[in-house]
């Protein structure tokens, strides 16, 4: 039996053995890597911030995912849910409650069948996209764990197993897992747990970050429009990050290959959409017709026309951002919300 080892790089492939553990982490929390700047028009001051792409007006076909055949026992969801917020709870940090979006359940699922182990599936889709054919609207961050092969121990003893090492074992991954499981922004979780005796355990948390109620967040003919109620104050939305990806269906040889058995990005960056008067420094500027904030509602027109136009059919996922920071270990984005063009 192998220790447990980390994986925000790819993990080595262990030989002669039935069991492998192996953890890969997300990094939408390194977010800031991929930073741009947002320069005020009429000060001439330059503000960090992330950036985004745009587009025409192509039709929208998000592809079907099957939904996963059966949910865990609540018992094991729940256990798992307690180990999450033990930790979080002994950093001085608010626990997080359980998601009723299904995304973690579907992946967990999908790679016990499928036998592989990858952020990616095999239709090429990230955790982002996942989470948002699963009806989720928010900000996803996802941290996977497995015991691959024949395992010996009962799934409550391997699910703390995988938590700790996630949390104290971690140095391997830059302790990007630890750091998912203890960004102080995150409020929900999507737990999916899948596992066979003879197949293995796999464990994914999908960490949220929900602070909207929405009222619309559409897209039709080219234009996006956001609107709906912040359900946390203090808050001021600054800039929509968009990024553009292209998947495509892989093997479950491909998708247990380098660069598909390592951490995952959030796709190539294009530019922002700014309120008026405000310009990115880097990728296309994207003015909002519509940019209104009354206290905690809010509403968001911009077409994403310019985007599709440049970079073609594919995926375009929309990153709100607000007046909070990010930082290397913390992802403050309020919607990771992928949208399906083709022309």
């Amino acid at each position: 039996m192998t220790e447990p080892r980390n994986g925000n790089f790819p993990f080595k492939k262990v030989l002669g053995v039935l069991l492998v553990v192996v953890i890969l982490g997300a990094v939408l929390f390194n977010i800031p890597t991929l930073i741009g700047f947002i320069q005020r028009a009429s000060q001439g001051s330059v503000l960090p911030a992330i950036t985004a792409p745009n587009a025409i007006s192509p039709t929208l076909t998000p592809p079907n995912i099957p939904p996963p055949t059966s949910a865990q026992p609540t018992e094991l969801v729940d256990y798992a849910l307690t180990l999450i917020n033990t930790d979080r709870a002994a950093n001085g940090l608010q626990s997080v409650s359980l998601s009723s979006v299904n995304s973690g359940q579907i992946h967990a699922e999908d790679m016990l069948e499928n036998g592989y182990f990858s952020h990616w599936d095999l239709n090429g889709f990230k955790p982002y996209m996942r989470y948002s054919l699963a009806g989720g609207r928010g900000s996803v961050s996802e941290n996977i764990a497995a015991y691959i092969g024949r395992f010996g121990l009962d799934p409550k003893t391997a699910l703390k197993n995988l938590e700790w090492s996630m949390m104290y074992d971690d140095a391997s991954s830059e302790w990007g897992h630890k750091y998912n499981i203890l960004n102080p922004f995150h409020n929900k979780v999507s737990i999916g747990i899948a596992y066979a005796e003879d197949k293995g355990l796999y464990f994914v948390e999908d960490f949220e970050n929900d602070y909207v109620e929405w009222s619309k967040l559409t897209v039709s003919n080219g234009e996006v429009t956001m609107a709906g109620t912040l359900t946390k104050s203090g808050l001021t939305l600054e800039k929509v990050a968009i990024y553009f990806d292209d998947p495509v269906s892989l093997t479950t040889q491909q998708v247990t290959s380098p660069p598909y058995s390592g951490s995952y990005g959030v796709g190539s960056y294009v530019g922002l959409a700014l309120p008026p008067g405000m310009a990115a420094v880097g990728g296309t500027t994207m003015t909002a017709s519509t940019w209104s904030q009354n206290g905690k509602s809010f509403q968001i027109s911009f077409s994403l026309s310019q985007a599709v136009n440049s970079h073609g059919k594919g995926v375009y996922t929309l990153f709100l951002q607000s007046n909070l920071e990010n930082t290397a270990t913390a992802d403050y984005s309020l919607t990771s919300y992928s949208l399906w063009f083709s022309l």
